[in-house]
């Protein structure tokens, strides 16, 4: 890690404990083990240093998602209601999903840091729902369109299917710090338990 991913790191460690205007420069230039000065030589200001994680780590997410993308001509789309009951690839990709948003040890900071810093910036708070919410809902709706077209969901909007899918799992990430064992089953079960009620029957 070189010094400018350390001040990147350092800051992204405090801003996401105690927020963006209670950390100052020379709070960073500590951390890294630099002086004050010394900074100033990879970023302009503490604020150049925040939009900086804020664009690296939206890219992460962003990249992370389009690495998840299903569409109709994937190979995880599952076109049987039998399919869809039995087999364990919705489950396994929510799952990589949610660990991803509740173990990623940057994408917890990340997390916290907007959501400290959303009151404060309208921006921020823009780009906190859209990753932790709007974007992952716009996942959701689409796998549940093309299963309700496929006549294996029930017929309902797709986005209010998203909303009661998403709904409990994005409380457990205020609940804890990441996702123990418990948490875990708990992710299993909902998943399950969705599937039983909102699969057609007959």
């Amino acid at each position: 890690m070189n010094t400018e991913e350390k001040i990147i790191y350092e800051s992204l460690n405090l801003f996401s404990t105690k927020g963006f205007d209670a950390i100052s420069v020379r709070d960073i230039a500590n951390a890294v083990g630099i002086k004050a000065s010394s900074l100033y030589n990879h970023f302009k200001n503490k604020q150049d240093i925040v939009d900086t994680i804020i664009e690296k780590y939206s890219k992460d997410v962003t990249k992370f998602f389009e690495n998840i993308k299903i569409d109709s001509s994937s190979d995880d789309i599952i076109t049987t209601k039998m399919n869809w009951m039995c087999d364990d690839r919705f489950a396994k990709k929510s799952l990589t999903i949610f660990k991803f948003y509740l173990e990623d040890e940057y994408v917890v900071k990340f997390r916290k840091l907007l959501t400290i810093e959303q009151f404060n910036n309208s921006k921020i708070a823009d780009l906190y729902n859209k990753i932790f919410i709007d974007d992952v809902l716009a996942f959701q709706s689409k796998i549940f369109e093309m299963l309700i077209n496929s006549n294996i969901l029930i017929k309902k909007d797709p986005y209010t299917l998203a909303l009661q899918f998403y709904s409990p799992v994005f409380l457990m990430f205020y609940k804890g710090k990441g996702t123990s064992d418990m948490d875990l089953t708990y992710l299993k079960k909902h998943i399950y338990e969705f599937k039983e009620t909102y699969t057609m029957k007959g």
